[in-house]
């Protein structure tokens, strides 16, 4: 089944140009529906929780949060106009919801068939950063990282990091409408020293070859390469890298580092992951 809804999460001031170029050039290339998504902080959640405020000055902060909310809700209006007339071929809507950023986001990418969204360099902000972990965690749907060096022509290579597990299945399986128009597939599995080659990586890339794809599998050893380093070498430029995120605790990626969250501060390719 080809897509039929694209995500785009935004700030009051958008999403990066990049991104913005890459979401409205996928629903174009699908046929699909773009829901350009404003999740904005009702006036009540704007509030210093840890200040005691009078009920006069309740009010009046009260007030003040409202004419922002107002103010960025503008923002993104102008924003989403600008941005629809330059792609007037592609049916595009703009949908603000009051309410916590992560809640909203993983509400709606629950039906999207991807969400799209900046990588760690492009925009690390507390808004996106809220809106990655929600479209990755909380919505059972994939979501696709774009840095601002991304190519124009994303899955005409389609590179998939693979890995016995879960979250590398479960990329693959989401990665199917790109597969499907995608001129080169790489498959490549990271070999660690004095460690046999990994024997799914053969039946998935003879899985792939039955479905009719040009699979070429490549297994290369790790070294002393850190894992996240040797996919980005390995992956090379101008493609659409295919990854599991996080098949470890998130707080051990944090702790002791790990090839999703290096990754997707490194990047300078698209990534499609799924957790």
């Amino acid at each position: 089944m080809k897509p039929t809804r694209v995500l785009l999460p935004i700030n009051s001031k958008g999403t990066t140009a990049t991104c913005s170029d890459v979401a409205f050039g996928l629903a174009r290339r699908f046929e699909a529906e773009l829901e350009v998504l404003h999740p904005c902080p009702p006036p009540s959640q704007r509030l210093p929780y840890a200040t005691e405020l009078s009920p006069v000055y309740f009010e009046a902060y009260l007030d003040v949060s409202r004419k922002q909310v107002e103010y960025e809700e503008k923002q993104a209006v102008a924003w989403f106009e600008k941005a629809a007339a330059k792609w007037d071929d592609v049916e595009s809507q703009l949908l603000t919801v009051e309410g916590l950023v992560g809640p909203a986001i993983a509400q709606r990418a629950k039906t999207a068939d991807f969400s799209v969204l900046p990588t760690v360099s492009a925009a690390d902000d507390e808004m996106f950063g809220e809106a990655r972990d929600a479209a990755l965690f909380s919505s059972g749907r994939p979501a696709l990282f774009v840095p601002d060096e991304a190519s124009d022509h994303i899955g005409e290579t389609v590179v998939i990091a693979w890995k016995d597990s879960v979250e590398s299945a479960r990329a693959v399986a989401a990665a199917a409408p790109f597969l499907e128009g995608a001129r080169r597939v790489r498959l490549i599995s990271l070999v660690p020293d004095g460690e046999p080659e990994d024997e799914t990586a053969t039946a998935m890339a003879n899985y792939l070859k039955a479905a009719c794809l040009p699979v070429e599998l490549t297994s290369a050893p790790l070294g002393a390469r850190d894992v996240g380093d040797a996919i980005l070498e390995e992956a090379g430029s101008g493609v659409l890298l295919v990854m599991g995120g996080y098949g470890r605790w998130r707080w051990q990626e944090w702790v002791f580092g790990g090839a999703t969250d290096h990754v997707l501060r490194n990047t300078d390719v698209a990534v499609l992951m799924s957790h």
